[in-house]
């Protein structure tokens, strides 16, 4: 899906260095009159925009949810116990690409937070401590959060995942939300902003540690955690970073083996769909190159916690693992509800798009609009390219594999590209929603929307449970131990796969 304005993905990373303004937020009262008029407003986006809005949820129970929430506000309430209803409405949308931020000004707003200061990462149900960056200098690597401010991790993770986004009853991409400094994000949101933590802890032998941490600004958290000597093992494992996102090497120790890793799909002056795929094409051809003349007969793709990009990108990568001769389709249809919303203003469409809407949908007998095949080259049978791969293909996968990634691996799976190893992914096998979007204000509270405009339909086949991601062919999880030991569990069960050959 072409890319999204999603700011949250760069909290999963690593916290923003923002301004020092105080959360004038954290002070705000909405009255009653305030939230209807928003909720109206929230409503009216979501019903005459979002082309899945009703995707997995029936109309009459999602209208029953919604009438149930409104009249809940029946008296003021604090901006963010309103936002956290908000929350709560998007998430049961199950749409990955519907989100709701506390404001536009997202750099500002996440510069004037003091939030836990911790990066932690979700296993097995439990979060681990990869970054401290408190004043604390006990808390080390691999040590495991049990309670903050007298509440189990389990109760908060039960919490956020509640109110996070995702696709359909893909339980594991909630995971998401728990890592990094979204964690930190929907722990202020939605839980509390206190001004210091009381924190236990139990390190990898098993023992409890008890801890008192002030909360902090994101820009100090950050520093911290390049700076801090307790993290010093941490940042040489989980602190490496590469300026090329697309990279082809040659491991050791697997026999005539090419790994391909994808970062994402996008990159620098990949402006256009037409762009990003000439982009990919140009990586591929050259890496077929190489490939060819090392004599590979194995290839392995690495999409895991690709969080997508351009379709056009993912669409190219695979016309060089097909397995067939002729063309397929990778998308069976794309549409939309409306041609002609007042909030088409508010969206990413360029001038000439807006112009043309009308030309490129036609109207269906249920009221939808199908976005023309002529207009999009996506859409039309994709063609396998003479120098594709034809040895054994590995795909690693996990549940932060979504949009473009998650879209590429269903039809890898539909298609019999090769094996898939590793998790879940985080898009619906069947498609989701994406390629452009709108993002809209709410008029009292400020809080801001985005939603997608296209409905993506798969050209998968077989048998599949609706809502649920790709499911790789070998389900291979994390273990609590590999965080310490810097152990790619998922990468070695597929070299060891290559090995028995």
């Amino acid at each position: 899906m072409k890319q999204p304005r999603h700011l949250f993905l760069i909290l999963l990373l690593s916290p923003l260095i923002g301004l020092t303004q105080p959360d004038s937020l954290a002070t705000k009262i909405l009255s009653p009159e305030q939230m209807q008029k928003d909720f109206n407003y929230l409503r009216k986006i979501l019903t005459e925009t979002h082309p899945g809005f009703y995707r997995y949820l029936p109309k009459e129970k999602m209208d029953a949810k919604l009438d149930s929430v409104y009249q809940s506000f029946d008296k003021p309430l604090p901006f963010y116990s309103f936002y956290k209803s908000v929350l709560y409405v998007i998430a049961n949308v199950r749409c990955a690409h519907t989100n709701a931020l506390p404001t536009a000004d997202f750099n500002r707003y996440i510069g004037s937070i003091r939030t836990f200061p911790f990066f932690l990462f979700p296993i097995d149900n439990k979060l681990y401590v990869i970054f401290n960056g408190s004043t604390d200098p006990q808390i080390t690597l691999g040590y495991e959060l049990v309670q903050l401010n007298g509440r189990s991790s389990e109760s908060i993770m039960q919490t956020i995942k509640k109110h996070y986004w995702s696709d359909g009853y893909i339980e594991v991409s909630k995971n998401t939300a728990l890592q990094g400094g979204l964690f930190c994000l929907f722990y202020y949101t939605l839980i509390e902003h206190p001004d210091q933590f009381d924190v236990e802890f139990k390190d990898p032998n098993g023992n409890l540690y008890l801890t008192t941490v002030p909360a902090q600004k994101y820009g100090v958290t950050e520093r911290a955690y390049t700076k801090n000597k307790i993290n010093q093992k941490a940042n040489q494992l989980y602190n490496q970073r590469h300026k090329q996102p697309w990279r082809l090497s040659f491991p050791a120790d697997a026999p005539s083996t090419a790994l391909l890793r994808f970062d994402g799909f996008g990159g620098n002056g990949m402006t256009t769909s037409e762009k990003a795929r000439l982009g990919m094409k140009n990586f591929m051809d050259v890496a077929m190159k190489k490939i060819e003349s090392k004599k590979c007969t194995n290839l392995i793709i690495d999409v895991r916690s690709n969080p997508g990009g351009w379709d056009s990108q993912g669409i190219e990568l695979f016309t060089y693992l097909m397995k067939q001769d002729t063309a397929v389709r990778y998308y069976r249809k794309m549409h939309a509800i409306g041609d002609s919303s007042e909030f088409l203003a508010y969206s990413d469409l360029s001038v000439e798009d807006k112009k043309n809407v009308k030309k490129q949908l036609k109207k269906e007998p249920d009221g939808t609009f199908s976005l023309l095949e002529e207009f999009s080259p996506d859409l039309q049978p994709q063609q396998p390219k003479p120098n594709r791969f034809k040895g054994t293909v590995y795909i690693l996968q996990n549940e932060r594999s979504f949009s473009t990634t998650s879209e590429f691996l269903a039809a890898c799976k539909t298609y019999q590209v090769g094996s898939l190893v590793g998790m879940e992914c985080g898009g619906a096998y069947e498609g989701g929603n994406g390629a452009s979007f709108i993002h809209v204000e709410l008029p009292c509270s400020k809080i801001q929307i985005g939603s997608p405009l296209v409905f993506y339909s798969n050209a998968t086949r077989g048998e599949f449970e609706q809502g649920r991601g790709t499911i790789p062919d070998h389900i291979v999880t994390i273990e609590p131990q590999d965080l310490l030991n810097n152990y790619d569990r998922q990468l070695e069960f597929v070299k060891k796969m290559i090995n028995k050959k």
